[in-house]
């Protein structure tokens, strides 16, 4: 509980809802250390290492009044206040705070990035996903709830598989033949060990999405780019712009279902 009947930085006084200039002192320092990049808690400890109270019932900061402050737009001049700071530094703090919520959503693992896409080829169910340290680290456990099949997948072959069909895709109507540069076989090797070594995921996507930009980079004719380009590879994080769904059989056949163009 806040232990709060008026919100930190205003005051009443003679009846009127007033700014408290000292606390609202406070309300500005939180929105400059957010921005320049402290946590909730952070600020939390910050204010409480300097003996900053948030109120005489409860004078300790934790996250989630800093939270609540920092999305709070009556600081800003909603709802009637007299604003504490102003609109570009109300929206800078939830751009920020957007930022990093999408970034939390993400998962470091590639293949956790599709979880939402994965269907099951036998039957047409959901896949629900499983990963941890009772799988493995390079590898997922898919469970489909209406067939009840269970399916072990390395990561690799996902990857692999999506890397492998995109490319396709984006072959398909050429009438020139591709020959890989030496860059796109270096490349490709790079991938492989990266895969080998799933400790730095965010390295792994870099170098698949460096390696499919290599490989029509070849491509002789450039009147086919715009066809080409019809298909591009995935954004990792709304890897549903390119992909609708993909079916795992239980022999691990993956077939990648790409949204029309």
């Amino acid at each position: 509980m806040n232990h709060r009947k008026t919100l930190y930085g205003y005051q009443y006084r003679m009846g009127e809802l007033i700014i408290n200039d000292g606390e609202a002192v406070t309300v500005r320092r939180i929105v400059t250390l957010y921005l320049d990049g402290l946590s909730y808690q952070k600020i939390a400890d910050a204010l409480n290492d300097h003996g900053i109270p948030f109120s005489d019932e409860d004078a300790s900061w934790n996250k989630h009044k800093i939270k609540r402050l920092l999305e709070n737009p009556r600081y800003a001049g909603e709802d009637g206040y007299q604003p504490i700071i102003n609109h570009e530094q109300f929206r800078a703090v939830q751009a920020k705070i957007q930022s990093k919520q999408e970034n939390r959503d993400i998962p470091s693992r590639p293949v956790l990035r599709l979880r939402q896409l994965l269907i099951c080829a036998e039957c047409g169910g959901n896949l629900r996903v499983t990963a941890g340290e009772s799988v493995g680290a390079d590898r997922i456990r898919l469970n489909c709830k209406k067939c009840k099949i269970q399916i072990d997948l390395p990561d690799a072959e996902l990857i692999n598989a999506i890397i492998s069909q995109t490319a396709k895709k984006k072959d398909q109507g050429l009438d020139n033949i591709w020959r890989p540069s030496a860059e796109v076989i270096r490349l490709e090797n790079a991938v492989q060990r990266s895969m080998e070594n799933p400790a730095h995921p965010e390295e792994t996507v870099s170098l698949i999405l460096r390696g499919v930009s290599a490989r029509y980079d070849c491509c002789p004719n450039p009147n086919e780019a715009k066809r080409r380009d019809a298909v591009t590879e995935p954004d990792w994080k709304h890897p549903d712009k390119l992909i609708h769904h993909i079916t795992v059989s239980k022999n691990n056949a993956i077939n990648i279902y790409f949204q029309p163009t």
